[in-house]
């Protein structure tokens, strides 16, 4: 009587025949379906460990049900085989009998994986498990191995894994269709783990069962802080592209990083139109949190080089949801010198509270694109859609930020807020003394001066150069010095704008840090193919959504001719 020791049951006393053994095969390599993607035991020496010198062999899995023995266990090619012996109960001999004719042939093992990754393919491999035990089955999945697994797991309790099949067949959970999901699941998983070179992150991402969605969440948490790069010869998966969020309108194979960052803002706003993307204008205008300071000549940056109030030192609201109410206390002082003989009454003062709300206002615009114009790829092509998108909206945006009228859908604008400063030159040209008039408004209010921005019409330069400040001296009110965004110069050491946006012979001097700007979302944008088919002439709708609201009326100051 030899006593076999088997943790999943207690032990056992069984009389194990000594003269009769059968070579058997326990597993391969071969892939077997488990439930819904395929799974690959690894078979080398460091993959494989075993729970007892001598595995017990069980009926269908059942602790309850020893009938043999399993000796002499080794790999060979991959391979792990043994030698089978049967015990002497009447169960036992009669599974003998059954094996010496051919009816009972099959084996399946219970393994606890230690171990494991997803490959390319989506398959589940197995680089380290624990052979538990061995079992007769009737029916095997790996149909290489003279014995081989059984096919469905029905029984996963802390990593255990036994497969069984039942004799009606596959359960109504494995049906193509399921496993069909599952695989997609798999693979788009992979795709966007491989994109970001977080494989390791998608394995456990589908370890765990995470969908699609909770994965892109998932990864854009973890590459968040992570620069994205414009430009270069090689293709960068984390490059964000203007032209590759738009050719997946069309082709979903193409649907990369760009609709990720879709995904991530469609939770805080909404589409309009399921099959419209959101263009991330954060990771386009050339912010040093998001992308590198310097790009390639031949790919500007979205909305920066052609906003002037993108460039200025405005207070920015992004991802709004609803409307943001935006407190602004204003008070007279209370501050008292208090006379030592204790006469002295501190004056009381009324804290006033106002507020000023970001409501969202929402525009459209239409733009024509040649119908091969996007199947292109290269830097030209890109900086020309972000060009032309650009144009559209970043001067526009400006329009309605400075100029806006409040009323039909438009911003009320800066300079049609009720209480900014104003000075005017009664009919002639602006004068020196007309702008150091404007600074001493601002600098009354108490505002800020190291803070403020000029912004004029192109069309005034000339005006700004001739003229002097100090009548038979060569200081031009505008000292020319051109650079990026809009940049033109500086008139007292304060910088100086130039945009069509605001009219010829009006000026807005100001502390731009009392201007606020809401953002909801990014651009949404849909295709329209068939915009002019005859022409074969396709058109890009889009939408954006913000607002802006002065803050404190007496940090600005307009300056006009008339």
């Amino acid at each position: 009587m030899n006593k076999v020791n088997n943790n999943l049951s207690e032990s056992i006393e069984m009389e194990i025949r000594s003269s009769e053994f059968f070579d058997a095969t326990l597993s391969t390599e071969n892939p077997v379906q488990r439930e819904y993607q395929e799974e690959v035991l690894l078979h080398s020496p460091e993959n494989i460990e075993l729970h007892t010198k001598n595995l017990p062999l069980l009926m269908n899995h059942n602790p309850d049900e020893q009938v043999g023995v399993v000796e002499g266990i080794k790999i060979m090619g991959k391979k792990l085989v043994g030698k089978i012996r049967l015990g002497n109960s009447p169960i036992a001999q009669a599974m003998l009998q059954d094996i010496k004719d051919g009816i009972r042939e099959n084996l399946s093992i219970g393994y606890q994986i230690l171990h494991s990754y997803i490959n390319d393919e989506g398959q589940r491999i197995v680089d380290k498990f624990k052979v538990l035990e061995a079992s007769l089955v009737s029916i095997p999945a790996d149909k290489s191995a003279g014995i081989g697994r059984a096919v469905s797991c029905l029984n996963n309790n802390g990593h255990f894994f036994v497969r069984s099949l039942a004799t009606h067949g596959v359960s109504n959970m494995e049906t193509k269709r399921e496993i069909r999901s599952e695989r997609e699941r798999v693979n788009e998983i992979l795709a966007l783990a491989d994109q970001h070179n977080k494989r390791e992150l998608g394995s456990e991402a589908i370890e765990s069962g995470y969908s699609v969605e909770e994965f892109r969440s998932e990864l854009l948490e973890a590459v968040k802080s992570k620069p994205l790069s414009f430009g270069g010869s090689n293709y960068n998966a984390e490059e964000y592209s203007v032209v590759r969020a738009l050719q997946g309108l069309e082709d979903v194979t193409k649907r990369g990083y760009e609709w990720e960052v879709s995904k991530d803002l469609e939770r805080n706003h909404p589409k309009t139109n399921p099959n419209s993307i959101i263009l991330d204008t954060r990771v386009m205008t050339g912010s040093s949190t998001t992308t590198q300071t310097t790009v390639a000549n031949n790919i500007e940056p979205f909305l920066q080089q052609k906003s002037i109030i993108a460039n200025l030192n405005t207070r920015n609201f992004d991802g709004l949801v609803g409307d943001l109410s935006i407190p602004v206390g204003t008070s007279a002082s209370g501050f008292t010198p208090i006379v030592t003989d204790g006469t002295t009454q501190v004056a009381e003062t009324d804290l006033t509270i106002a507020s000023k709300t970001l409501t969202a206002h929402r525009f459209g615009n239409l733009i024509p694109l040649s119908y091969g114009l996007l199947q292109q790829a290269t830097p030209d092509v890109e900086s020309f859609v972000r060009n032309n998108l650009a144009e559209t909206f970043a001067k526009n945006r400006d329009d309605q930020i400075l100029s806006g009228g409040g009323s039909s859908g438009n911003i009320l604008g800066v300079l049609n807020t009720t209480g900014i400063n104003l000075v005017s030159n009664s009919g002639t040209e602006v004068t020196f003394t007309n702008f150091l008039s404007a600074l001493s408004l601002i600098g009354a209010d108490e505002v800020n001066l190291s803070n403020v921005a000029l912004i004029i019409n192109p069309a005034n330069i000339d005006n700004l150069v001739s003229a002097v400040k100090y009548s038979s001296t060569a200081s031009p009110l505008l000292d020319m010095e051109i650079g990026e965004g809009g940049l033109v110069g500086s008139m007292m050491g304060f910088p100086v704008y130039a945009t069509t946006k605001i009219s010829a012979d009006t000026y807005l001097m100001g502390d731009f840090s009392y201007l606020a700007l809401g953002n909801w979302g990014g651009i949404e944008v849909a295709m329209n193919p068939f915009f002019d088919d005859r022409r074969f002439i396709q058109s890009i709708n889009a939408i954006m959504t913000f607002d802006a609201v002065v803050l404190n009326a007496n940090a600005f100051c307009k300056i006009t001719k008339a």
